[in-house]
């Protein structure tokens, strides 16, 4: 694939927390994202990811907006939360299924960066982060 060195170098110095309570999604999004070189952390609730947050802070958040009882609007509200007191700023897509007329607008304007819609093409998902990350200032060079 071209450009897929570029990506992987990139990738190589990334942290990225994936939100699903789905447990086939989880391992989905690990497996494409460490075929690229990044370290996955995994999380299936609105608490395990904000406690990975502290441990080890993402450079990009990939959360699902379905999470059980909880929904992707609890998780960016909470993560923005921990950026203001003691990060700066993590890029965060938010992943979903469910799609509803408004959805994107709503979860852009609670904090997301981008919205994805599943099922999701792995190289159109990968270019989207490595865009993202290329804005991110934790990670300018």
């Amino acid at each position: 694939m071209h450009g897929e060195s570029q990506m992987n170098n990139l990738l190589a110095n990334t942290t990225i927390l994936v939100i699903d309570d789905d447990a086939d999604m989880c391992e989905l999004l690990r497996t494409i994202l460490c075929h690229e070189g990044a370290n996955v952390l995994t999380a299936n609730t609105v608490e395990d990811a904000l406690d990975l947050c502290r441990r080890t802070p993402p450079h990009l958040v990939v959360s699902d907006m379905r999470l059980g009882l909880s929904d992707g609007f609890a998780v960016i509200e909470a993560i923005r939360e921990y950026n203001r007191e003691y990060r700066g700023f993590t890029p965060a897509i938010a992943l979903t299924g469910f799609v509803t007329s408004g959805d994107e607008q709503r979860a852009l304007a609670a904090g997301f960066d981008a919205y994805v819609h599943k099922p999701f093409h792995a190289s159109e998902l990968i270019s989207l982060i490595t865009s993202l990350l290329r804005r991110s200032p934790d990670l300018a060079a």
